[in-house]
This record gives structure tokens, C-alpha cells and sequence, in this order.
């Protein structure tokens, strides 16, 4: 049963907080104390005091928190969830707009943390904070709790149309600048896409790889006159680029005869169950995408607290992983960050050549790459 607002004060100011998000009045410190992140509260604990609360809203990157969202609502009746569908880039500028307001429009934030802006803008300045249960706490693998709540690992890689080729067409990645893919290659605008960004920003960090995978395609030394071997890669790849919006834009083209080659992120392989004809790249000289990961965080001044934290436990199966918030999760394309629960990809991440990203060096160097690939995107414009 929802809290029933009489005063009539209080219900013009929810009516207000419900178009421009809800008014906070405690200050920080005295959110986080009642908040009691570090507290160990049990699950029907947490229920009884959420059946106080009011509807949960959700800030998510991903439609199969759709899924999550129904499984929960069935495993604790009373309790509503509002899914609200957002891409990274705007879901930061909101939840970031409203922190520096003053006000909170959402409750549970579900976000890639792989460019840095999710570092940056939210975790850092403590718009979003992390929450789990000691319980489950335990049982994540390393490197997935901390500043942030990693619940999930999946991969923005290179992928080949199937349909076109019987095997993958290429073994180095500096093959992706001949001219025979010219028009043939998808993805997504890395200016909108949390993950492209990554992964191209991520190179930048590799320019000595990708200087030999240079001697070993063409058989001469990478000269550095004109750039470094990076710069020089994603210039020549732009030009036989097709820059998408989205993965799934990127997916569909590879189902068709439109494109041989696509950069897209891994969580897409769930899609050939469906008979869609694409297959992962997963090794590619020096290396064919990058290791991503998906945030859940509690977004700071958050009213529905305790809503919040029993849908996070639920979202990481509960206190053994087998509670069906993790299964629409758990699919091709996808690595668990739990010990104790298998990944939804027969192969490991350890067995593809992926990149590992440091946010801290994309921050730093974020205006040099949004300059590059503002160039890059405009060079292709004009041609």
C-alpha cells in the first residue's frame, strides 16, 4: 500500500516533483546517514520499509531492465517500478543537471561506466553512490565493488556479417582502412556512444601495438610524421565508415548485404538466436574491441531508499544469483561479475583480444579525443 499524501502542501509539492523531479531538503550528510548504505538490513526488512515508499524510478541504458523490472514487481507485490529508457550520454547530462539542482529524479541508475563521463560527472562528484548487500558483496569478483557497482562485463567488439562471410574476413586490424570495405563498415558515432568511445580512446593508449600490427600488414615501418599510429588508423577507418547511432543500427546492417563489418557492443549476440547472420570477431592483431562494463548505482537523495536497495540485490539474483532479476543478464554477449555464477558466453574474456580501458586517462585526455573525432566525423561530412 503507497503512503497517502493528505496536506495539502505536501501535494503541491509532489505535483511539482513530479514534472521537474523531487525537491530534496536534507542536506548530504543527512541523506547518507539515514540512507544507511553500509548497514546489513535483511531482505524482508528492506521490503516492509520499501511498501512505505513511493514508485521506484529506474534510469537504465538497457531494455532488458524491462524483464527486471516485471520479476521484481512479481516477487514483491506492493511495489511499483517505472522504467525510464535513456542512451548513456543523456542519461548522465540528467541525473548530473538534477544533482547540481538540488533535486533527484530518479532513484536507481543503470549506466556503461567505460568513457569516463560516468566517473566523472557522477561517481566523483557523488551524484550516484554504490550499494549492495554485504551478502552478495562477497560473492562478486574482483575489481566489481568499489566506487563503483560493476554488476555486469560485456565487450565492444568487431563483428562480420556471416551471411557474407564463411569465416572472418580479416586478422589485423589495420586491414579495416583498405579500400575493399569502402562504405562497408558500421558504427556507432563514438561522440554518442559511451562504448565506441571507449574502445577507440582506449587505443590511444596502444600505440606501440599498433605499430607492429602496422609492420606485420604491410611489411614496413609506421611512420610517424603525420601522427601517431592511432590517429592514423581511425582516420583512414572514418573514411570507410558508416556512422550510426546505435548498436542496433549497426546490427541490422550486418543482417543485411549493407555491411561486411561492424563495431558494436557484445550484448547484441543474443540476436542470432533470433536468426540474425553476424559473428564475433574475437581475436584480431593487436586487438579487436575492448572490455566494457555495466554500473547500478543509487542515485544520492534518492526517497525510495530501501525500494532501491532490495531492486539492486534482486538485479544481482539475490543472495545465491539465482533470483530472476540476473537472468535477463545472463545472455550471449555477456560475462557474470559474480563468482558464483556462470556467464552467459560460452567464451572467456580472457580468450578475446580486448583492451581494458582506464578511465582516468580518457578523462584527462577527453578534450584531445572529442577534438579528433570531431574532425574526423566532419572530414567524412565534407567529402
Amino acid at each position: 500500500m503507497r503512503i497517502r499524501i493528505t496536506a495539502l502542501f505536501m501535494s503541491l509539492l509532489f505535483v511539482f516533483a513530479a514534472g521537474c523531479g523531487q525537491i530534496t531538503t536534507d542536506t548530504e550528510d543527512d541523506w547518507l546517514e539515514k540512507a544507511a548504505l553500509n548497514v546489513d538490513i535483511s531482505e524482508e526488512e528492506l521490503y516492509k520499509a520499501a511498501l512505505k515508499e513511493d514508485v521506484l524510478i529506474v534510469y537504465t541504458v538497457s531494455t532488458r531492465t524491462v524483464q527486471t523490472k516485471e520479476a521484481f514487481e512479481k516477487a514483491y507485490p506492493g511495489l511499483v517500478v517505472e522504467i525510464r529508457d535513456l542512451r548513456s550520454p543523456d542519461l548522465v547530462d540528467k541525473v548530473a543537471e538534477n544533482f547540481a539542482e538540488g533535486r533527484t529524479s530518479c532513484d536507481v541508475v543503470i549506466c556503461n561506466d567505460n568513457s569516463g563521463e560516468f566517473k566523472s560527472r557522477l561517481v566523483d562528484t557523488g551524484a550516484v553512490v554504490p550499494y549492495l548487500s554485504p551478502e552478495i558483496k562477497t560473492k562478486m569478483k574482483d575489481g566489481h565493488v568499489g566506487e563503483c557497482i560493476s554488476f555486469l562485463d560485456e565487450a565492444e567488439l568487431l563483428f562480420y556479417n556471416s551471411r557474407l562471410f564463411e569465416t572472418q574476413p580479416i586478422s589485423n586490424i589495420w586491414e579495416l582502412t583498405e579500400s575493399r570495405f569502402s562504405g562497408m563498415i558500421y558504427i556507432p558515432n563514438p561522440l554518442r556512444s559511451f562504448s565506441t568511445y571507449a574502445f577507440i580512446a582506449a587505443t590511444f593508449d596502444h600505440a606501440d601495438e599498433l605499430e607492429e600490427a602496422y609492420k606485420s600488414w604491410c611489411g614496413c615501418d609506421f611512420d610517424r610524421k603525420d601522427g601517431t599510429a592511432p590517429e592514423a588508423l581511425w582516420k583512414e577507418i572514418s573514411k570507410n565508415a558508416v556512422f550510426t547511432n546505435s548498436s542496433d543500427e549497426v546490427m541490422e546492417a550486418l543482417n543485411t548485404d549493407k555491411a561486411m563489418l561492424g563495431i558494436m557492443i557484445s550484448s547484441k549476440l543474443r540476436y542470432k538466436n533470433m536468426g540474425y547472420g553476424f559473428e564475433p570477431a574475437y581475436r584480431l592483431t593487436p586487438f579487436t574491441g575492448c572490455r566494457t562494463t555495466v554500473s547500478v548505482m543509487l542515485a544520492r537523495n534518492s526517497q525510495n531508499v530501501n525500494s532501491a536497495k532490495l531492486f539492486i540485490d534482486f538485479l544481482l539474483g539475490g543472495a545465491d544469483g539465482t533470483g530472476d532479476g540476473y537472468k535477463p543478464f545472463r545472455t550471449p554477449g555477456a560475462w557474470s561479475a559474480r563468482t558464483d555464477v556462470g556467464d552467459g558466453t560460452d567464451t572467456p574474456l580472457s580468450e578475446i583480444d580486448l583492451l581494458y580501458p582506464n578511465a582516468d586517462s580518457m578523462i584527462a585526455r577527453k578534450d584531445e579525443f572529442y577534438k579528433f573525432w570531431s574532425e574526423c566525423l566532419k572530414d567524412q561530412t565534407n567529402r
